[in-house]
C-alpha cells in the first residue's frame, strides 16, 4: 500500500508543481502550503533512488539560467514582479524534472499529460472569446458573439491575450501532426488527428499573425523530417496554392488586420528601445520585470515582444549565455534523431516535438512565450510559462527512448547478420 502511494506521488511530480501557479495567481493555497506540496515527492525519491533527480542534457543551462535569475531578481526595480516571476520559474523548473524523472511511464501517463494540456488551452481560448484582448475580424467575430453571455454569468479579472494562445498552440500542433503522419497505434494517429483538426481550428480563429506563422514553421519542420520528397511536394503544392488564390484574399481587411503594419512599427520600437536600455547596463541587464520600470514609454502594456531581449533584459548576460547553451544541446538532440530509426513509433512524436520547440524559438522573436505580464485588477503579475518547460522535458524523454530502441534494433540486426 504504501508502495503505490510513494509510486502515484512520484509520478504525480509535474501536476504537484501546479498549486505554485494557482497561489501566485490567485492567492489560494497559501504559497507556503503550495510549494510544500510542489517538495514532497523530492525526499520521497531520494529514499528510493538515493538522487533528487536524475540527469539531463539541460541541467548545466538551468543551473546558468538560475543564475541569472538570482542575479535579476537582487537587481530588479519592482518587489511584486521579481517575487512572481521567480515563484513561477522555479515550479516551472521543479516541473520540467517531475517530467523527465518519469521517463518510464506507460503510455497512458504520456496521454493525461496531454489530455491535460488540451484541456488549459481549450479553457484559456474560450477564456479569451469570453472578452480576452484579441483581434475581431470577418472570420472569428461569430466565436466573440457565441461566448459573450458567458462573460456576464462568469467574473474575468484577467486578460488574457489571444497571442498567447497562438504561441501555445504553434508549440503543440506540429507534434500532432507528427503522430498522424509517423507509425504509431492506429488509435492514437486517429486521436492526434482528430485533436490537430480542433486545434488547428482554433489557431486560424485565433487570428495571431505570429502563431499562423510559427506553426506553419514547425509543420514544415515535420515534413522534413519525414522525408524530403514528401516536403518538397507540399511545398510545391502551398507556393501554387497561394499564388493561385493571391487574388482573392489579398485586398481583404482580415489580411491586413491580422498582418498588421502598425503592429510591426510597434514591436520594431520596441526592439530598438529595449536594446538603447540595455546599453546602460549589457552585462546585468535589467532587472527581473525591469523592463517596464527601465523602459517607461509604453507603460505596462505588453512587454518588449521579443522572448530573446526579454530573458536578456531579465537575467543579463549570465542568462543569455545559459539559452545559448541550451540551443546548442537542442541542436545535438535535433542531430541525433536525423540518424535515428524511423521505423520506431517513437520517432514521429520526437520529431513533432522538436518542430514545436523549433515553432516556439520562431514565435519567441514576435512575442514573449516564456513570460508573460498578467493584469488582476490595479496589480500586474509577472508570470513564467511551463508550456516550452514541458516540450524541453518531452524532447529529452522521447530522446532518451527513440535512442535506446535505435541502439537495441542495431543489436538485433548485428546478431541477425553475424547467425
Amino acid at each position: 500500500m504504501l508502495s503505490r502511494l510513494g509510486n502515484a506521488l512520484l509520478l504525480a511530480q509535474p501536476f504537484l508543481t501546479f498549486p505554485v501557479f494557482l497561489s501566485v495567481l490567485q492567492g489560494v493555497p497559501p504559497l507556503w502550503l503550495s510549494w510544500t506540496i510542489a517538495i514532497i515527492p523530492l525526499p520521497l525519491r531520494f529514499c528510493i533512488t538515493r538522487r533528487l533527480t536524475c540527469r539531463t542534457p539541460f541541467d548545466i543551462p538551468i543551473l546558468i539560467l538560475t543564475a541569472g535569475m538570482l542575479l535579476g531578481f537582487f537587481l530588479s526595480p519592482d518587489p511584486q514582479l521579481r517575487l512572481t516571476v521567480m515563484h513561477t520559474y522555479l515550479a516551472c523548473v521543479l516541473f520540467y524534472y517531475g517530467i523527465v524523472n518519469n521517463s518510464r511511464a506507460r503510455l497512458g501517463y504520456w496521454v493525461s499529460i496531454v489530455v491535460f494540456l488540451c484541456l488549459i488551452l481549450l479553457v484559456l481560448t474560450v477564456w479569451v472569446f469570453m472578452g480576452g484582448l484579441g483581434k475581431r475580424v470577418v472570420f472569428n467575430s461569430w466565436a466573440y458573439e457565441l461566448a459573450s453571455p458567458l462573460s456576464g454569468a462568469l467574473s474575468m479579472p484577467i486578460k488574457i491575450n489571444m497571442n498567447v494562445v497562438g504561441g501555445a498552440l504553434a508549440v503543440v500542433i506540429p507534434g500532432l501532426v507528427a503522430v498522424v503522419l509517423f507509425r504509431q497505434r492506429a488509435w492514437v494517429r486517429w486521436s492526434a488527428g482528430i485533436l490537430a483538426v480542433i486545434l488547428g481550428g482554433i489557431l486560424v480563429l485565433s487570428a495571431s499573425a505570429g502563431g499562423w506563422i510559427a506553426a506553419t514553421a514547425g509543420i514544415f519542420i515535420v515534413l522534413l523530417y519525414h522525408g524530403a520528397k514528401t516536403f518538397w511536394g507540399i511545398s510545391l503544392a502551398s507556393v501554387v496554392a497561394v499564388a493561385a488564390t493571391l487574388p482573392i484574399w489579398y485586398n481583404t481587411t482580415w489580411i491586413k488586420a491580422v498582418f498588421s503594419i502598425p503592429s510591426l512599427s510597434s514591436r520594431l520600437e520596441r526592439w530598438q528601445a529595449t536594446i538603447v536600455a540595455l546599453k546602460d547596463s549589457p552585462l546585468t541587464g535589467l532587472g527581473l520585470g525591469g523592463w517596464w520600470s527601465r523602459v517607461p514609454a509604453f507603460g505596462m502594456l505588453g512587454g518588449p515582444h521579443n522572448a530573446y531581449l526579454q530573458l536578456y533584459s531579465d537575467t543579463g548576460a549570465l542568462g543569455f549565455i545559459g539559452f545559448i547553451i541550451s540551443a546548442i544541446v537542442s541542436v545535438k538532440l535535433f542531430r541525433q534523431i536525423l540518424y535515428a530509426n524511423k521505423d520506431s513509433p517513437t520517432y514521429g512524436i520526437t520529431a513533432g516535438i522538436t518542430a514545436g520547440l523549433i515553432a516556439g524559438g520562431i514565435h519567441a522573436l514576435l512575442d514573449d512565450n516564456m513570460n508573460v505580464l498578467i493584469q488582476i485588477g490595479n496589480d500586474y503579475l509577472y508570470y513564467a510559462v511551463p508550456l516550452l518547460w514541458l516540450w524541453a522535458a518531452l524532447l529529452v524523454v522521447s530522446c532518451q527512448r527513440l535512442l535506446q530502441n535505435t541502439e537495441k534494433d542495431k543489436r538485433i540486426g548485428l546478431l541477425s547478420r553475424i547467425a
